[in-house]
Formats: structure tokens, sequence, C-alpha cells
């Protein structure tokens, strides 16, 4: 892959954590108040005493494009997009061992931070601890929590769980994503293929067993996300020249509408308005992919796409409870926001310098000495039997 090729999809990266920050605190936290209230257990932010700003719904102007969706969006294409350069060198078992350690410290480090806010915000409203110790220490784990049907804490974990769905995907193709098979792209045809099987089956499991429909919406609830992350992959194969434009701009389309079906026909079909978000982040992105020198490096998204993980584990309830309780102290809205927003960026860096980037070492090790095992092994002669 060409610099200029890593550094726009850097530079989207930059992008995407911008806009997860502009749709929370420009966004839900004024706009969705019993949501918020309830992530921060406090009460909710009356409309008659903070009335939402202008410049708030001057942001908010456009009903059918949310901030948020369009940010994860950007998120899983570049995952899609980047992931399958992973297996140049590392097999599926060494690419999970490296993921695992470039995600897991920051987040526990990230949810630590969200767990203290609650506390705080608790503590200052004077309301009573709202969680079990067993859905916090299964929230410390991600990809337990919806397979346990536990509570989601922070708001955003499930985002991580369809990542992590996704990276165990590759995983198992990892031999294909390597060879460069188009092959590959039957992994999210049977992934939609089971969706609609078992979505057919929820009311049903719904109602007579409890177990098969957590475990089935455990499935179905991400396979939409993981038919769009394949779109990344259709990118990647066309920037390594392993399927022509015209091929690979017929596979994501496609993809795209297999995305939307999936959303309009499942359990979430209720916010399938958000489709428009997803359609704007891949329009963003093919358009950032035909021109990639518009998309150069620069220090600025440099600095975003480096805090981009740390500042999405740590931004959300943290924010909320500090924008609650300075709104609740007399700053004015706009101040507050200022200083949670820098708050949040320099929480962000800190992490990411402390924790996020030595894991990511450290996965990079582990993923060359398993690979270097696994090298050391199949040269061994083979036993006589």
């Amino acid at each position: 892959m060409s610099s200029i090729k890593v550094e726009f999809a850097n530079t989207l990266r930059g992008f995407a954590a911008l806009s997860v920050i502009i749709a929370h605190y420009f966004g839900v936290f004024w706009v969705a108040r019993p949501a918020v209230s309830g992530l921060i257990n406090a009460p909710e932010l009356p409309l008659t005493q903070y009335a939402v700003p202008s410049y708030i719904s001057f942001v908010n102007t456009f009903p059918i494009f949310n901030f948020g969706a369009f940010g994860v969006a950007l998120f899983f294409v570049i995952s899609g997009f980047v992931i399958p350069f992973s297996f140049k060198k590392i097999g599926g078992l060494a690419f999970m061992a490296n993921r695992v350690l470039r995600i897991f410290p920051t987040y526990i480090v990230g949810f630590s931070v969200t767990i203290l806010a609650v506390y705080c915000s608790t503590q200052y409203f004077g309301g009573s601890w709202p969680y079990t110790s067993s859905e916090v220490l299964i929230h410390y784990v991600p990809g337990l929590r919806d397979l346990l049907w536990s509570r989601d804490i922070d708001g955003i974990i499930w985002t991580l769980e369809v990542e992590l769905k996704f990276y165990l995907v590759c995983a198992i193709i990892a031999a294909l994503i390597r060879r460069g098979s188009l092959l590959v792209f039957v992994a999210p045809t049977l992934i939609a293929i089971a969706s609609v099987v078992l979505s057919g089956k929820l009311d049903l499991w719904g109602a007579t067993n409890a177990g098969l429909y957590v475990k089935a919406i455990a499935f179905v609830y991400p396979a939409k996300y993981l038919v769009f992350m394949f779109i990344g992959v259709a990118f990647h194969y066309m920037n390594a020249e392993r399927i022509s434009h015209a091929a690979g701009y017929l596979v994501v389309g496609t993809l795209f509408i297999v995305f939307s079906a999936l959303w309009y026909s499942g359990p979430t079909a209720s916010s399938f308005y958000l489709v428009w978000s997803y359609a704007a982040a891949l329009l963003l992105f093919s358009f950032a992919y035909a021109f990639p020198a518009a998309f150069k490096a620069n220090p600025v998204f440099d600095f975003f796409a480096n805090i981009s993980y740390p500042l999405y584990v740590i931004h959300g309830v943290a924010g909320y409870v500090a924008l609650r309780i300075l709104l609740e102290l007399g700053v004015k809205a706009w101040v507050s926001l200022i200083v949670v927003t820098c708050c949040s960026f320099l929480l962000a860096w800190i992490i990411h310098k402390v924790i996020e980037a030595p894991s990511q070492k450290a996965g990079k090790k582990l993923a060359a000495l398993i690979t270097r095992q696994g090298l050391e092994e199949s040269q061994l002669p083979a036993r006589n039997l």
C-alpha cells in the first residue's frame, strides 16, 4: 500500500473521531436528555432551565444525517480496508492476539474512566449506584456483554463488539485474505443469509426460549455491520489490484444494498433512517479513495487519528457527566463545551501515550513471536509413526 493510501485512511480516521465528538457533545447531550440521564445516573437536564443553544440546533439541522452514525460508519469501512494488510505477515491466531492487546488495555482504562464518572455523578446528585458488580465486570471484557445479555453502561461498547466479531471472521478466513481470493466475499454472503434465517426465529424464541433468543440477537444485531465492513475489504482488493475497479464497485454496491436490506427488515428497523449517514460515510470514503492526494497527512488530523480510539472510549459518559455538573454549577454552555472537549482530547492523548502505544507495540511483538513459533514448528521434521 502506498504511503498516500495510508495517509488518506488515517485522515478519515481523524474525521470519524471528530464526527463522534460532535454527535455526542453537540447532539445527544442536548436532544436525548432521558437517555443521557440514564447513562450518567443523574436527574434529566431540565429543558426549561437549560434550553438548547441556537448553535446546537444548527448542528442538528439535517434530520436524515447523524454525525455519530457517520463517524462509526467511517470507522467500520476503514477497518475493513486496513485489516487485510495485517495478514501479509501473520496468520489468524497471531492477528487475534495482536488485536486483543491493541483493544483491551485501552478499553479497560477508558471504561474505568466511565465508571469513575458515573460514581462522581451519583455522589454529586445524591443517587444510588445503578449497576451490579457482575454488570461492571462483564463490561470490562468486550465481546461478553451482548452474549450474556448484560446492560450497556458506556453506550459505545457495541461498536467494539462488532469490530471483534469482524476480526474473528477475518482470522477464520485469513488464508483466503492472504491469497487475495475472491472467496472472502462468501463470508458476508453467509452472514447475511444466517441473519435472515435467525431473524425469522426471533419472535418465536423470544416467547419460548430466552437462551436461543439472546444468542440469535447477539448474531443478528451486528450482522448488518459485518456486511458493511466487507465494503472496506472490497476497496482493499481494488487497491491491491486483486479485482478491477468496475467489479470492485459492483461488489461495494451489492454489499451496501444487502446491508440496507438487513437493517430495514431486521429487529432494529426503527433506526433505518441512519442508513443515510452510512451512505454519506461510504461516499466520503469512495471520494477519498479516488482522490487520496486531497486527504494527505496533516498534523491536525494525524493527532485526532492517533487519539481516535482512546478518545472514543472515554469521551461519552465522562463528557456527559462533566457537562451536566458544569451546567449545574452555572457555567455557560459554550464554555462548558470548550472545557469538556479540550479535556477529552488531553485525556485521550495521555491514554494514547501511556497505554495505547505501548500495548500496540506489545501486540506486534506477540504476533511476531506466535508467527515465528508457527514457522519453526512447520519446519520441524515429521515424526515417524
